[in-house]
């Protein structure tokens, strides 16, 4: 199922150094293809899952999870999700008097516009953006705000004097795809064996790379993904401690509660007094 999000310049013009267009996210169909075209607009997309095919100008990549790429203006692109394993990637489309300048502090180029997934800001880029979006009286300084985070992270990833080597190692594309995973399904009752089985990697050893990438445990990861949507809810909604507890995977509002405070350092009614 699709997921998309548009914003059409709402708040983003009023900032002509750097400003958001749009930005989105989608489980591709087998064989979507999207191009050959041009824009008049960067657009990077990020894949979290799955492969495909990206051609910009002559040169034609793989690109498979743990991969970017960023499309300049006025440059003929064309990428196709693989008949087979369609990827799940999300985008974001920026203009801005900034943004060649930070791209010219890159090794990117539109003869060499791949690059490597950082593992803490891109893969919920669009969570964050989306989640940005729905403060009413600053949703122009949340949303610059993790653009720039963004910008630095494709800075670090993609230093100008780095070479051209950007086919990530299959622990990116396990902790990439266990990322993903966990984003999409926080709200079922998964296991952390249930993953590393999906992955078909020893617990011990997921839980080892997990650790090394993120600097959590992929439990503790997991946890601190629950209580950040729960804290949302609690915020933004008046749905009952109960529903919110089922609604990050917590069958049980007492253990939920238990967690909330663990994490949170306050049970979840004292934090949405509080907020």
């Amino acid at each position: 199922m699709a997921i998309f999000h548009y914003n059409q310049e709402r708040l983003f013009r009023k900032d002509p150094d750097l400003h958001l267009l749009h930005w989105g996210k989608e489980d591709c169909k087998p064989g979507h293809a999207v191009g050959p075209g041009v824009r008049d607009m960067y657009k990077i997309h990020l894949i979290h899952k799955g492969k495909g095919i990206v051609r910009i100008g002559n040169v034609t990549h793989q690109l498979n999870p743990g991969q970017g790429f960023l499309i300049f203006p006025h440059v003929i692109s064309y990428y196709e999700a693989d008949q087979i394993e369609p990827w799940t990637y999300s985008w974001i489309g920026f203009q801005g008097a900034q943004v060649e300048s930070i791209v010219s502090r890159t090794r990117l180029s539109p003869e060499n516009a791949i690059f490597p997934m950082d593992r803490k800001v891109m893969p919920t880029m669009y969570e964050q953006l989306t989640e940005a979006n729905t403060y009413s009286n600053s949703a122009d300084l949340h949303i610059k705000a993790t653009l720039f985070s963004f910008m630095t992270a494709l800075l670090d990833v993609a230093p100008a004097s780095s070479s051209s080597d950007v086919l990530p190692t299959k622990w990116d594309s396990y902790i990439i795809q266990s990322m993903e995973f966990i984003h999409a399904h926080y709200n079922e009752p998964i296991s952390i064996e249930g993953i590393a089985a999906l992955l078909k990697l020893d617990r011990k050893y997921f839980s080892a790379i997990f650790k090394e990438a993120t600097g959590l445990p992929p439990q503790q990861y997991l946890l601190q993904y629950r209580m950040n949507k729960a804290s949302d809810l609690l915020e933004k909604s008046n749905y009952a401690i109960g529903e919110i507890a089922n609604s990050v995977g917590y069958q049980d509002q007492l253990i939920f509660s238990k967690m909330f405070k663990r994490v949170k350092g306050v049970s979840p009614k004292q934090y949405r007094n509080s907020n």
